[in-house]
């Protein structure tokens, strides 16, 4: 008789870190797919992506995509943040969703798209991940 192995599940990233990458990966997911509802790129990943990288309609996510592009630099073949690294990090993701000083026009943006399911949720995870990874780093 074999043994069956046990399904795979989907992993949640326990590292700060990641999990902060995540929460960002989806709200910056939500965000681009609300941007791109009716842009005449939408039907074309390709042109798609060329619209994300060089159309002023999509300047705004740039904000997201840095913070996320710093963060996998930090976590780097499997480097952990400093606790100093984290800090701006989580002071970054904090104005980019909840609004402050370094992101006015996200944030604004942001708020425009909150009545679309699928970006309140992914912004209320994002946000419950803040709150958490705030309380733990003494923010």
């Amino acid at each position: 008789m074999t043994a069956t192995p046990a399904p795979r599940r989907a992993s949640t990233p326990t590292a700060p870190h990641r999990r902060l990458a995540a929460g960002l990966a989806g709200l910056h997911r939500a965000l681009l797919n609300a941007q791109a509802v009716g842009h005449p790129a939408a039907q074309n990943p390709y042109a798609l992506l060329q619209a994300v990288m060089h159309d002023p309609d999509f300047a705004w996510l740039r904000g997201f995509s840095d913070l996320m592009v710093r963060l996998d630099e930090a976590g780097a073949k499997g480097a952990t943040p400093s606790a100093e690294a984290m800090q701006g990090f989580l002071l970054s993701a904090t104005a980019l969703a909840e609004g402050g000083p370094e992101a006015p026009e996200a944030h604004a943006k942001l708020r425009g798209f909150l009545l679309r399911r699928d970006v309140a949720a992914a912004h209320a995870e994002l946000r419950a991940i803040l709150a958490e990874l705030r309380g733990s780093h003494g923010q």
